[in-house]
């Protein structure tokens, strides 16, 4: 590890720890309340309404909830894909889902993942990810196992993160691997990245 990727692992530990005790401090209703106002917001990006296929986190603990949203999208007939353990290769891997309920178990960390893995016949138009840290240009930090980068790096749809407002910063500490997000989504407004 050179000093300037070390630094950046420091920093990120330190902005981790900080905006994880903030999130960590909504209470369920704010957290239920903040998600629906998120939720709704996502639902007006013209990608979004135009998706036929959709990659969505299953939320856990405080992130922002889309149980609800991928039941929704299911009832109306959208292809969804979620993330699946895939514990000979140690990394998540996109599953297609026909069923929330019944589809998925809480697997590793208790996150919920599909009980059957099936390989999705499609790939997604957009992709809605979780993170810790944000930022107005995109860049997002997770929680530091790389999962999320690992899957996204050659993913050619719109990757869209939601995140409450505690969780946007000035400025995200970022490597070349990290994958920046086109859009970070929270209750108050939608960050584009602004693409060079």
């Amino acid at each position: 590890m050179t000093a300037a990727s070390s630094n950046i692992a420091a920093e990120k530990r330190t902005m981790r720890e900080r905006v994880l005790a903030l999130r960590g401090a909504l209470s369920p209703d704010e957290v239920s309340r903040r998600s629906r106002l998120i939720v709704a917001r996502l639902l007006e990006l013209p990608a979004v309404k135009q998706a036929e296929t959709i990659f969505c986190y299953l939320s856990h603990g405080n992130e922002v909830q889309t149980h609800q949203l991928v039941r929704n999208w299911l009832d109306a007939g959208k292809h969804i894909h979620v993330p699946a353990y895939h514990t000979e290769q140690r990394h998540y891997r996109p599953s297609h889902i026909r069923d929330l309920d019944r589809d998925t178990v809480a697997g590793k960390l208790g996150i919920l993942e599909p009980h059957t893995r099936r390989t999705p016949d499609r790939p997604a138009d957009v992709a809605i990810v979780p993170g810790v840290a944000f930022d107005a240009q995109g860049h997002r930090m997770g929680y530091g196992k790389g999962f999320y980068d690992e899957m996204l790096k050659q993913f050619g749809g719109r990757k869209i993160a939601l995140a409450f407002d505690c969780q946007i910063q000035p400025s995200v500490p970022h490597a070349p691997k990290d994958v920046p997000m086109d859009a970070v989504v929270t209750e108050s407004t939608v960050y584009w990245r602004e693409h060079s």
